[in-house]
This record gives C-alpha cells, sequence and structure tokens, in this order.
C-alpha cells in the first residue's frame, strides 16, 4: 500500500497566499478576506483522515473453458468492508498480459459506504492458453481529493484455453497417448507378442500353464518391450521470438509455452521421460523424468516469469551464446533421445539446431507457432521466408508442425501426421 499527497488544492494556496500578500502590500481588506477561503480549503486538505483501504474483490467469467478467439464476459465486484466511507474509488482490473479487452472497460470508479459493493462488466478476447488475472489496482482519495492511497485486491482466476493433444504419433520422439512405444526385443513388457515351444532355462512366469493344463505342453509366452524413449523440449525464447501478429495479440514465445505444456500433459500421461531446455537470455535445463513431482517442476518452470517471461529480454542473446546453449544440450542427451524444437521460425537458428540435432542420430521435430501477416508488404515477405524455412526442414526429413493459432494444436499435430 502506498500513501501520497496530492497537489490537487495546492494551486487554491498559491493564489491565496498572493492575494493576501497583494492585499498587506497595498493595504487592501478586501483582498486579505478574498484569500480565507483557499487558506482555509487548504488547511481542510490536510486534517482529512487517510481512506481506509479494507476491501474484497470477487471476479467471475462466463466461461473457464473457452475456444480460441471466444469473446467472455469478466465481472467485477469490489466491496468496501472496513467501516468507513469511501469518497472516490478507482479500480484497475488485473488483466492477464496476453488478453486483449474487447468491449467495456476493465476501469471504474465509485463511491462505496461502509458495506457497499459496485460492479462492473467487460469483454476480453480468449486465446490459447493459461491465463491467470493479476491482482487490482484500487487508488483510494478522501473527501477532499488531497491524499491517494494505491493497493492492490486480488482473488484466483484462471482462463484456460486449452488445447488437449489426442495423438502425439510421428517420429520417435512423439508416440501416441493410448500406448505405449513398443518393441520386439522380448522381456518384461506389456503387450503380449507371441507363443514358442519351451526351451531349456525359459523362466517359469513366462510358462503358459494354462496350456500345459489342457494340452500337457510346455509352451513360453514372449512380450514385447516396453520402451520409454526420453523427449526434451526445446524452447526458442531469444528476443527475435517475442513476436506477434498484431497489437493485442500473443507472441510467439507465449504460443511457445503453451504448446510445450499441452506436450507436456500428452507424454506425461503415458509416462514417457520429459525434459525441457530454453534458447535464450534465461537459459535452463531440467533432465528428461518422469513422475508427479517432475511434471510439477516442469510445469512450474514453464510459468516462471524469470525463465519464460512474457515481456522480451533487454537485450539480444549474443549468437555465441545461443550457440554454445546448443552445444551443451548435445552433450546432456542420449543419442536416443527425441527432440521437439518450438520456435516461430522467423530466422535460420531453428533449422541449423533441427539439423545439427538431427546428424548427431536424434529423431527431430519443429512444432512452429505461426504469428506472420501479410497485411503489409514487409509483413507478407517475412511470412514467406518463413514458409520457405518449413520447406527446408521438410526437405530434410525433419518432422514441421505449423501451428496456425486460429486452429487447435492437436489439429495440427494431425494434419502433420498423416502427410
Amino acid at each position: 500500500m502506498v500513501t501520497r499527497r496530492t497537489t490537487f488544492w495546492n494551486g487554491a494556496l498559491i493564489a491565496a497566499l498572493l492575494t493576501s500578500g497583494l492585499g498587506v502590500f497595498l493595504g487592501e481588506p478586501a483582498l486579505l478576506l478574498l484569500s480565507i477561503p483557499g487558506v482555509v480549503f487548504a488547511l481542510y486538505s490536510h486534517l482529512t483522515a487517510i481512506p481506509d483501504s479494507t476491501l474484497a474483490i470477487e471476479r467471475t467469467i462466463s466461461e473457464t473453458d473457452p475456444a480460441h478467439n471466444q469473446n467472455i464476459e469478466v465481472t467485477v465486484t469490489l466491496r468496501n468492508s472496513g467501516d468507513q466511507p469511501l469518497s472516490h474509488v478507482s479500480i484497475v482490473d488485473g488483466v492477464p498480459p496476453m488478453l486483449a479487452v474487447q468491449g467495456g472497460s476493465a476501469r471504474h470508479a465509485a463511491a462505496l459506504g461502509p458495506g457497499d459493493d459496485t460492479t462492473f462488466p467487460y469483454t476480453v478476447l480468449a486465446k490459447h492458453g493459461v491465463h491467470r488475472f493479476r491482482p487490482a489496482t484500487v487508488i483510494l482519495r478522501d473527501m477532499s481529493g488531497s491524499i491517494a492511497v494505491e493497493t492492490t485486491v486480488s482473488t484466483d482466476t484462471e482462463l484456460a484455453c486449452r488445447s488437449p493433444i489426442q495423438a502425439v504419433s510421428f517420429g520417435q520422439a512423439m508416440h501416441h497417448r493410448a500406448g505405449a512405444t513398443l518393441t520386439t526385443g522380448g522381456g518384461n513388457g506389456t503387450e503380449f507378442s507371441k507363443v514358442r515351444s519351451y526351451q531349456l532355462g525359459d523362466p517359469p512366469n513366462r510358462i503358459d500353464w494354462n496350456r500345459y493344463a489342457r494340452d500337457s505342453e510346455l509352451t513360453t509366452i514372449s512380450f514385447r518391450e516396453d520402451q520409454s524413449q526420453a523427449t526434451i523440449l526445446c524452447l526458442d525464447a531469444r528476443e527475435s521470438c517475442y513476436r506477434s501478429s498484431g497489437t493485442g495479440e500473443p507472441h510467439a514465445v507465449f504460443y511457445e509455452r503453451t504448446a510445450a505444456r499441452e506436450l507436456l500433459d500428452a507424454f506425461s500421461d503415458v509416462n514417457k521421460p520429459i525434459g525441457i531446455t530454453t534458447f535464450g537470455s534465461n537459459h535452463c535445463w531440467l533432465a528428461p523424468d518422469t513422475g508427479p513431482h517432475h511434471i510439477a517442476t516442469v510445469q512450474q518452470t514453464l510459468e516462471d516469469p524469470t525463465i519464460l517471461p512474457l515481456e522480451p529480454p533487454d537485450k539480444r542473446t549474443a549468437d555465441e551464446s545461443v550457440g554454445e546453449q546448443v552445444r551443451l544440450l548435445q552433450t546432456r542427451i542420449g543419442r536416443d533421445t527425441g527432440v521437439i524444437i518450438l520456435s516461430p521460425v522467423l530466422d535460420m537458428f531453428p533449422i541449423e539446431t533441427a539439423r545439427l540435432l538431427q546428424a548427431d542420430g536424434h529423431s527431430v521435430t519443429v512444432v512452429s507457432p505461426n504469428v506472420t501477416t501479410a497485411q503489409s508488404t514487409g509483413a507478407a515477405v517475412a511470412q514467406l521466408q518463413r514458409m520457405n524455412r518449413l520447406a527446408a526442414l521438410r526437405r530434410a526429413d525433419i518432422r514441421t508442425v505449423d501451428w496456425k493459432p486460429e486452429e487447435s494444436l492437436d489439429t495440427a499435430i494431425s494434419t502433420e501426421v498423416r502427410q
């Protein structure tokens, strides 16, 4: 809470002092009388009490799981929970940074008596991702307008525009959610493979005892192994990736974070080891693993503003630093680790990185949120250049998902799988 004095009555005080001084200098009692109201109001402003900031807020949204680009009505109620009247209350709601206000206003002003409340609605346009509302900012002023108290009031409100992935089934890096990746290497597994004649040394738990009881024939059941191949999600969070398709639209790094969360859920559902790393000024690394604690750690990392800030970094990361991050990744991951690169592909860096990792023997997939447009000649050229880069990736036999935010991520992945 911050309390400060305003300059609302300073003009009146200055005018009063000038008038009284002029009255003394000229010997005019009338001027002295004229200065009295200004002095009284200026003194009154210093005698008023600081407004009580005992407030409570309620926020409701018309749809908690909306579709992309759906209008969502937000209704905010602010209540004076104290016993002091508040003559002037101004509130600015904490709209999530990646959501734009489409109708109404997130600003409101009212006067509230003890126990009174005020309500105002506005409309936001839902975008892919999980959006958490920030605390609302409230400014209280006393009756004289000379004291302003700035504070915040909060309540947990989340708008989740999710795009669950039903199938992640292309390349060695991605698998179908409904089952595990299976091989024919034998050993303990989860899927029946074949029955063969018993051989000396076969483990007793592999013998088909039901068949032996029925036919007096010893046979052995072999299974396909469930091999849990690890996957690493690589998020391109360089300054150049903080680009959006227009004012009020989420930038590519936010869409990368959204896609990474959906992929994380998809892999965790089938208990596949998953990890993440970032390329950019805020480099991080979490080795692939499984389990609720690890998944929760990855989710917290994806939402950590110090690692993946919503605002672009102040300085562009030096090329040699990003190159070192890629070289470090090469030393950290095993040869059979699948790699998924999330990038808007606005330059050659993701292409060079994908080719480098592919040459190391990794299965590489690129998931690219499209934030380009054709609204101007320059934008159209950038859009064409991106399309050419995606084509270059496909020519190099690198699976490439061109995700247009107007469609769901699951649809974009399914389209790529069918190609």
